[in-house]
């Protein structure tokens, strides 16, 4: 254990100082320690099923590209994944009864004319123990930049509880601590509030609908808060690893910085390939 445990830091450390020259999250915008410490720990999640022997893993990948050339010049691309698992979870001696464990990526860059027009992405953990129960605890961390928004980093780390309303109904709610940085502004951290209603529902047919609703102000200042909302309608195809989805995504800062907009908005329809 102890001897697989190193080489996957050993491993990760190697990884890590080969790419980090690599990454450019705006223009300029560093890699922040942050970050660094995000990948280590979702390095060290990946591994937690390969050294306990347990566990099955559905994953999911998705991405689009497209490519304009001559009186306009556009490229775009986006990609995406998901690593889930679900049922108890050995962890050395310790047995973690019906839970669910999520990460997911992202990642989406566009340029018109040589100009930086979207430049977004999030990487995040969600730790959910007794998923299936009328009241189960989570954890969860996350970290996501926007550079055209003037985002250049927020980590979040947190815990919380969910209580499942039945027909597909639930509510949660979180505290957590946030650490934020806006280009040309000092970074800050915050103590967080986050409420959370969810509706998701499959139906006979094989869509599956799913809708949630955040409230995220700051503890001590309600007139700071952020909203965002995230809508997703996944259509099965006659392939069993290949899906249809469509996501609306609004997200809104009370209090955003000088020359940054409150609202966003995105739509997106696309391919997602399980396996």
């Amino acid at each position: 254990m102890v001897v697989s445990v190193w080489r996957i830091f050993w491993v990760a450390g190697k990884w890590w100082n080969r790419i980090q020259p690599n990454f450019s999250y705006g223009e300029p915008l560093p890699v922040h320690l942050s970050g660094r410490g995000f990948l280590l720990l979702l390095v060290v999640s990946l591994g937690f099923d390969s050294l306990c022997g347990t566990g099955f893993w559905k994953n999911s990948v998705a991405g689009s590209w497209s490519l304009i050339s001559g009186n306009t010049e556009q490229s775009e691309y986006s990609a995406s994944a998901a690593f889930e698992r679900e049922g108890d979870l050995q962890i050395g001696t310790v047995l973690l009864k019906d839970t669910e464990l999520r990460i997911s990526l992202s990642h989406a860059r566009g340029t018109l004319n040589d100009s930086l027009y979207q430049n977004e992405g999030e990487a995040s953990i969600f730790f959910d123990i007794m998923a299936h129960q009328k009241i189960s605890p989570f954890l969860l961390t996350s970290w996501e930049y926007d550079s055209t928004a003037g985002l250049e980093s927020r980590m979040e780390m947190g815990a919380g509880l969910k209580w499942a309303l039945g027909h597909g109904f639930s509510i949660s709610g979180a505290a957590i601590y946030e650490l934020e940085d806006y280009v040309n502004e000092v970074g800050t951290t915050h103590f967080r509030w986050s409420f959370r209603p969810k509706y998701k529902k499959t139906f006979s047919s094989g869509v599956t609908f799913n809708s949630m609703f955040f409230f995220k102000p700051i503890h001590g200042d309600l007139s700071s808060y952020l909203l965002e909302h995230n809508a997703a309608i996944t259509l099965p195809t006659t392939l069993k690893w290949l899906t249809i989805n469509l996501t609306v995504e609004d997200s809104y800062n009370s209090k955003p910085p000088g020359n940054v907009k409150k609202w966003d908005n995105e739509v997106n329809i696309g391919f997602k390939i399980i396996f």
